[in-house]
C-alpha cells in the first residue's frame, strides 16, 4: 500500500544529501512525499528549486532560540494538512521542530544519525519523545543510545555521486599523473585551504604530473588561485564541485573534513585519503567519523590546529610516491562493509509507517 511521508532535513548537506536520497527511492517506489526544511540556510537552496511536491520552510533555528516556537507552530500546521504516515528526519538542529510538531499530532517518527557521535537533537529528542526507530551510520553510535531503538544501515549516498563515480571509474586516466582532490565541503573550509594549498603548490612545482582539483568555497578563490599562480595548468580552483562522483573516481589522493557523508563516500569509492577534522566540531565528532577509515588503514588523519606544513608534505608525500601503498589503501576501503543504506532506511521508513495504521 503507497504511503504519505514527510521528509525533514536541513542545515548543511550532510543531513540534507542522505535525506534526498531516501526520498528519492521513496518517490519512486510510488510513496507520497513532502519536505520540510528550514530555509535558514544556503545549502537548502539547491534542495528547495529541485523538489517537486508539497515543500514547507519552517524557520527553524538553534535549539535554543525562542523563534522555534514559530517554526513548532508552521510544521504542526503543515503536517495537519499533509497528513503523513510518518516523519522521516536526519539528526540536526532543523529537525527539532518537525519532530516535535509529529509527536504532538501522534505521526511516528524515525530519525537518521549521520555521525559517530549521537548529536544533541537526536539525544535529546529519543530520550524524551519516543522515537520509533533511529538508523545509525556507525555500529557504535547504538551504545549512546541505550533508551532507544536503534539500527545500524550506514549512511544514504547520492545516488548522483555513485552514478558518476562508476562513469569515472571507466574513464581513462593520463599516463603517470598524480591526481589531488581536495574539498572542505560545500561550505569551504578557510582553515583547511591555508594549511593546505601553499604544501600542494609546492608539490605541483616539483612535479607537473601532479594535477589539483581544489574545492574551497567562495571566500578563498581568489587567495587560492594566487598560491597556485605557479602551475595554472596543472591546478583547478572552484568554489564548488557539482560532480562529486567523477572528482573522487578521478583522484589518488582525498584531502578533507571528515564529515560523515565524506567518510562514506570515500569507502564508497575507494580512494586514499588524508582526513583535517575540523577542530570546531562539537565533541570533535568528525574525527571519531574518521577513526573508521584509519583504523581500516584506508586513510591518514592530522590535526589542522598542530600540524606544521612539513608534517603535511611528508603525509603526502607518503602517499604519493608509494604506488604500492595506494593500492593497499584501496583494498582496505574496498573491504569495509558496504550496506545499501539508503534501501534499508527506505525499508525501516515504510515498516513504520505500515504499523503506525
Amino acid at each position: 500500500m503507497k504511503k504519505t511521508i514527510a521528509i525533514a532535513c536541513g542545515g548543511t548537506g550532510g543531513h540534507i544529501h542522505p535525506a534526498l536520497a531516501v526520498a528519492d527511492l521513496l518517490r519512486a517506489g510510488g510513496h507520497t512525499l513532502s519536505l520540510i526544511l528550514s530555509g535558514t540556510r544556503a545549502a537548502e537552496r539547491p534542495a528547495e528549486k529541485a523538489w517537486e511536491g508539497p515543500l514547507l520552510k519552517s524557520g527553524a533555528r538553534r535549539i535554543q532560540d525562542p523563534r522555534n516556537a514559530f517554526a513548532f507552530l508552521r510544521c504542526r500546521a503543515f503536517l495537519k494538512e499533509q497528513r503523513p504516515d510518518v516523519l522521516f528526519a536526519t539528526g540536526g538542529y532543523t529537525c527539532v521542530p518537525p519532530v516535535l510538531a509529529a509527536r504532538s499530532l501522534g505521526i511516528p517518527v524515525v530519525l537518521h544519525e549521520a555521525n559517530s557521535l549521537a548529536g544533541q537533537a537526536v539525544r535529546v529528542l529519543s530520550k524524551h519523545f519516543h522515537i520509533t526507530a533511529i538508523a545509525t551510520s556507525f555500529e557504535e553510535t547504538s551504545a549512546q543510545l541505550p533508551w532507544a531503538h536503534t539500527v545500524y544501515t550506514g549512511l544514504p549516498l547520492r545516488q548522483s555521486v555513485l552514478s558518476a563515480l562508476e562513469r569515472a571509474r571507466h574513464m581513462q586516466k593520463p599516463e603517470g599523473t598524480f591526481n589531488v582532490f581536495v574539498t572542505g565541503g560545500s561550505q569551504g573550509a578557510h582553515g583547511m585551504n591555508l594549511l593546505v594549498a601553499p604544501v600542494l603548490a609546492s608539490l605541483a612545482v616539483s612535479d607537473r604530473h601532479v594535477h589539483i582539483l581544489h574545492q574551497c568555497g567562495k571566500a578563498d578563490v581568489e587567495t587560492l588561485r594566487e598560491l597556485y599562480s605557479q602551475t595554472p595548468q596543472q591546478v583547478e580552483v572552484v568554489p564548488f564541485v557539482e560532480d562529486m562522483g567523477a572528482a573522487y573516481g578521478q583522484a589518488d589522493l582525498v584531502i578533507a573534513r571528515a564529515g560523515a557523508a565524506t567518510c562514506f563516500e570515500l569507502a564508497a569509492c575507494a580512494v586514499p585519503s588524508i582526513l583535517i577534522p575540523l577542530p570546531m566540531a562539537k565533541d570533535d565528532h568528525q574525527r571519531r567519523n574518521a577513526e573508521t577509515l584509519v583504523k581500516c588503514g584506508g586513510a591518514l588523519c592530522i590535526d589542522q590546529l598542530t600540524t606544521t606544513p612539513f608534517q603535511l608534505a611528508e603525509a603526502i608525500r607518503q602517499i604519493y610516491s608509494d604506488p604500492l601503498q595506494r593500492t593497499i589503501m584501496r583494498e582496505a576501503l574496498a573491504d569495509l562493509p558496504h550496506p545499501d543504506a539508503t534501501r534499508d532506511v527506505a525499508a525501516l521508513v515504510l515498516k513504520t509507517a505500515e504499523e503506525s495504521r
